[in-house]
């Protein structure tokens, strides 16, 4: 008997942009299976992550909660977030009756070992066991770090290829669900973040296209550009890239993408072969962006869009009557997606999360569920509106603004004399939540950091870039199975 619950397909890649997609316009992408996911459903153009980088982006999908709510906006992998089992993403919908089953990348703020509620999980560090195996060495990185723009073809044969390894595991789990449940499957992908590694015909499928060139306005070459810009740009580029090798690490990347969606296409196909198509809803997701070049940068960390705003496409199943092939200009983030799928699944939602169900813009009857977020990282600021974007930055006491309609890619910083209003309303908004980055007299924190030299952030190059022997990367998959 079918199930009156719809399946759940959630799927999340690391560090996708929002505008690397053909359904979103891009040029060059080949994205032929989200280009048709996003006909069917509803592709929302103006998502944003509250946190650009990897935990607490993913912890914040999880819980539901912002990640300056739950005490950690940065990157630590000792933090462990203070909430109970039951309230996460897989114990509520697990609670509701279904299968749930996860494969692929965690990396959340809990211990390696926690499912996050879900009854089974496929870990990725199993694949590195299998890859030394079938390879005779541990050919995981390709001699690249986690995060660097370098790019190499890789070596192993796909099916060792962790895209194509998650879906491969995802098929299994197809194949022998229970048929008497209703099943959520995450299928959480580790591409196209770095390193940008990928088969043929991959690597070079992009080599002789006509890739746009990286935005790199003359604000951002100032000497007075915000301390905390200064100090990611040059921490992550000591070795300033050429023109060349940011090209091909833009078409590696979009090589990268185009090999994800191709097996989403199996995963879709096997769906549509099964009879369960129509009953999924299916969301594909990113935790944060990928700077790519963009204002002489690299990687994630900051709230310029290429880094914050995330590619979001939802189709419902199809008997919810949404509208088909909408684009929504609401203002989402990563905490909606746990209400959301609470909503559809029947599942009890907590009452103290950040997030709102989508479900009411996805069925076209309301076009949106806040006026205004806050994201933050570290100890630098977002407020944003559904046009314009307030940085606040408390190490100096800098601030940018900018439109992000008419000015979609950060290129021309509002005057000054033009965000007094957006100023007011996020310093109303900190007041709000009793936040410590405001001052007992109303006044933003300032910490008047001194401005370090580019000397002393590129000594930090090699461990930025991926390549420390203690890189949460290798770490992680020696705590959860050790290689030696």
């Amino acid at each position: 008997m079918k199930s009156p619950q719809p399946n759940i397909l959630l799927i999340s890649s690391d560090q996708h942009r929002a505008d690397s997609l053909g359904c979103s316009g891009h040029p060059c992408v080949s994205t032929p299976h989200l280009d048709a996911l996003a006909y069917q459903g509803t592709r929302f153009e103006q998502a944003c992550t509250d946190c650009p980088v990897c935990i607490p982006a993913r912890t914040t999908l999880v819980t539901g909660i912002q990640s300056h709510h739950y005490g950690m906006p940065e990157y630590n992998d000792a933090f462990r977030i203070d909430r109970s089992r039951e309230q996460f993403l897989g114990s509520l919908v697990t609670a509701a009756g279904y299968q749930t089953h996860l494969v692929g990348k965690t990396h959340w703020h809990t211990d390696p070992f926690f499912r996050g509620g879900f009854e089974s999980v496929d870990w990725m560090a199993f694949l590195r066991r299998q890859r030394m195996l079938e390879c005779g060495r541990a050919t995981t990185l390709d001699g690249l770090g986690f995060n660097e723009l370098s790019t190499t073809c890789s070596e192993l044969p796909p099916h060792l290829q962790m895209t194509n390894w998650i879906v491969d595991r995802s098929l299994d789990f197809l194949a022998t669900r229970d048929r008497e449940q209703p099943f959520f499957l995450w299928a959480s992908f580790q591409d196209p973040h770095p390193p940008l590694s990928i088969h043929e015909p991959y690597y070079s499928m992009y080599a002789g296209a006509d890739i746009p060139e990286p935005v790199v306005p003359d604000w951002c070459n100032r000497d007075d550009v915000p301390l905390a810009l200064y100090q990611h740009r040059w921490m992550w580029n000591a070795k300033p890239l050429s023109p060349a090798e940011i090209r091909q690490a833009q078409a590696v990347y979009y090589g990268m993408i185009t090999n994800l969606d191709h097996q989403l296409g199996r995963l879709f196909g096997q769906l549509i072969a099964d009879g369960d198509w129509n009953n999924t809803l299916v969301i594909y997701l990113s935790d944060h962006g990928e700077q790519l070049g963009d204002h002489g940068d690299v990687a994630k960390s900051t709230f310029l869009e290429s880094s914050t705003r995330i590619p979001l496409i939802i189709r419902p199943p199809k008997d919810d009557d949404a509208p088909a092939g909408a684009t929504s200009g609401a203002l989402v983030e990563l905490a909606d997606i746990l209400p959301t799928i609470c909503d559809y699944a029947g599942a009890d939602t907590p009452t103290d999360i950040d997030g709102a169900s989508l479900r009411g813009i996805l069925q076209g009857d309301s076009t949106r569920v806040r006026d205004a977020m806050h994201g933050q990282i570290g100890k630098h600021h977002m407020y944003r509106t559904e046009d314009r974007k307030y940085l606040y930055f408390t190490d100096d006491g800098a601030e940018l603004a900018f439109d992000t309609q008419a000015d979609p890619r950060d290129e021309n910083p509002l005057p000054q004399a033009d965000i007094g209003e957006l100023r007011d309303a996020f310093i109303e908004h900190l007041r709000s939540e009793n936040h410590a980055d405001l001052n007992d007299d109303g006044s933003l924190l300032n910490r008047g950091t001194p401005r370090p030299s580019k000397q002393e952030l590129a000594a930090s190059y090699l461990n930025v870039q991926g390549l420390s022997p203690t890189v949460i990367g290798n770490e992680y998959l020696r705590t959860v199975l050790p290689i030696h």
